[in-house]
C-alpha cells in the first residue's frame, strides 16, 4: 500500500548551494563588522575633536554589546517562528543609517545613538542568523563552513581597517564614514538575493548528499525533545555559557582597546591600521584552520588548544606595553589573531554540535549570544575605566590574559561532561 506519508528524497546535484548561501552571509557578517573593527579607528579622531575621556569613548562599544545581549534573544525566538531574510534587511538598513549618522555627529548622544543603531543591525545580521542558516544547510561540513562564516569578521577586519586608515590621511573622519557606509551597502545588499532558507527550497538536502526516504514520523526524530527551560536546568550549559563569555571577554574587549593602546605607545594611524589589519589578516587562517580541523577531530580537543592559543597571543599583547618594538606588534598581532579566530570559530561550534537538533535552537542561540554581549560590555568597560585611572594598559591587559586561561580551564570542565556521557 502507498505511504502518502513517505517523503522521496531530491536527487543531489553536482553543484551544493549551500556554498552560495554561505558565501552570502560571510559577506553580510564581513560588512557588519566595520562598528566593530573599524570604527574604533576614527574613535582615536573623534575622542580628540571633542577632549573625551577614554572611559567616555568606550562607553559607544559597551553599549553596543549591552543593547545586543538585550536584543539576542528575541532574534533567536523570531528565527524559531519567522524568515532569517527579514532579519538581515533590518540589520543592513541599520548599518547604513548608522555609518550615516557618525559623519554627522556633533555631540556626545549622537554618538550613542549610532551605536545603539548599530547593535541593532549587528544582532540581526550576524552570528545567530548566519550560525542558524549554517545548521540548515551543512551537518558533515558544518566545521569548515563555520569557519568560513566566520572568516567574514576577518575579512571585513582586514579590508575595512587598512582601507580607513589610508581615507584618514587624506579625509576627515566625516568623510570616512560616509565611503564606510557605501562599502556597507556593497557588501550587503547584493549577496542578500541569493539566500535561500533551507536545502528543500533548492531541491536538495542537508550537505547535497543523498539522503534515505524517510517519512514524517522519522523526521521528527531527527530533533530532540531539549528545549531552552530544559538546557537552563543542566550543568553543563552553563559551563558553556562560561566557557563562550571568557572567550568574547578576551576578544572583543582587547579589540575595541587596541587602537587606544597604540596610540598611547606611539604607533601612527597609518601604521595602527596595518598592525590591525595584520591581525584580521592572520585571523583568517585561523578560522579555516580550526574549523577544517573540527570536522576531523576532537572539537573541544580543538577547542582547548584554541584558548592556550588565545592565552599566549594576549600575553604578547600585553609586552607590547613596555616593549615598543615594531616586530612585536607583529608578533603580537599574528598570534592573538589566530587564537582569537580559533577561539570565537570553535565556541561557535559547541554550541552547534550540542543544540542544534534542538526545535529551541534560535533561543539558545539567542541565550548565549546574551552572555557573550553582556561579557563584553563588562570586559569594554573595564579595560576603558582601567586605562583612564592607570593611564595604561598594562593592568587591563593583564586581565584578558587571565580571561582566556580561564576559558582553557573550563573547556578542560567541558571535557569532563563529555567523558560521563561515554557509556
Amino acid at each position: 500500500m502507498l505511504n502518502l506519508n513517505k517523503i522521496a528524497a531530491p536527487s543531489p546535484k553536482r553543484f551544493f548551494y549551500g556554498w552560495v548561501v554561505l558565501g552570502a552571509v560571510f559577506l553580510i557578517y564581513a560588512s557588519g563588522t566595520i562598528g566593530v573593527t573599524t570604527i574604533p579607528l576614527l574613535n582615536v579622531k573623534l575622542r580628540t575633536a571633542f577632549g573625551w575621556t577614554h572611559e567616555q569613548t568606550v562607553l559607544g562599544p559597551s553599549l553596543l554589546f549591552l543593547i545586543m545581549g538585550v536584543l539576542s534573544p528575541i532574534a533567536g525566538f523570531l528565527l524559531d517562528s519567522l524568515n532569517p531574510k527579514r532579519l538581515l534587511v533590518i540589520g543592513w538598513v541599520c548599518f547604513i543609517a548608522a555609518l550615516v549618522l557618525y559623519s554627522s555627529i556633533t555631540s556626545f548622544w549622537q554618538y550613542m545613538a549610532f551605536y545603539g543603531l548599530y547593535a541593532l543591525g549587528s544582532v540581526c545580521t550576524g552570528v545567530i542568523p548566519g550560525m542558524f542558516l549554517i545548521s540548515k544547510w551543512f551537518k558533515k561540513h558544518r566545521g569548515i563552513a563555520t569557519g568560513i562564516f566566520t572568516v567574514g569578521s576577518s575579512f571585513g577586519g582586514t579590508v575595512f581597517p587598512r582601507f580607513a586608515g589610508y581615507m584618514l590621511e587624506r579625509a576627515s573622519w566625516q568623510e570616512t564614514a560616509l565611503w564606510l557606509a557605501v562599502a556597507t551597502a556593497i557588501f550587503a545588499i547584493v549577496p542578500w538575493f541569493f539566500i535561500r532558507l533551507t536545502p528543500e527550497s533548492m531541491n536538495t538536502t542537508i550537505d547535497g548528499l543523498s539522503a534515505p526516504v524517510m517519512d514524517e514520523e522519522e523526521r521528527a526524530k531527527e530533533f530532540t525533545t531539549e528545549t531552552l527551560q530544559t538546557a537552563l536546568k543542566t550543568t553543563e550549559f552553563y559551563v558553556i555559557l562560561f566557557v563562550t563569555a571568557l572567550v568574547w571577554f578576551s576578544i572583543q574587549p582587547l579589540v575595541q582597546n587596541l587602537s587606544f593602546h597604540l596610540k598611547d605607545v606611539g604607533v601612527e594611524p597609518s601604521r595602527a591600521g596595518v598592525i590591525l589589519s595584520t591581525l584580521f589578516l592572520c585571523s583568517i587562517g585561523g578560522k579555516l584552520f580550526f574549523g577544517w580541523l573540527s570536522d576531523h577531530a576532537n572539537k573541544k580537543n580543538i577547542l582547548l588548544a584554541a584558548t592556550l592559543n588565545l592565552t599566549l597571543g594576549a600575553s604578547l599583547v600585553r609586552l607590547t606595553g613596555f616593549i615598543h618594538e615594531e616586530w612585536l606588534f607583529y608578533c603580537a598581532a599574528v598570534v592573538y589573531g589566530i587564537g582569537f579566530s580559533g577561539s570565537f570559530t570553535m565556541v561557535q561550534l559547541l554550541v552547534a554540535e550540542r543544540y542544534s537538533k534542538s526545535k529551541d535552537f534560535g533561543k539558545i542561540l539567542g541565550a548565549v549570544t546574551t552572555a557573550d554581549s553582556l561579557a563584553v560590555v563588562a570586559g569594554v568597560y573595564l579595560l576603558g575605566a582601567m586605562r583612564t585611572a592607570l593611564g595604561n594598559y598594562d593592568a587591563a591587559f593583564t586581565v584578558m590574559v587571565c580571561s582566556a586561561l580561564l576559558a582553557a580551564v573550563g573547556v578542560v570542565l567541558l571535557k569532563q561532561f563529555e567523558r560521563k556521557s561515554v557509556p
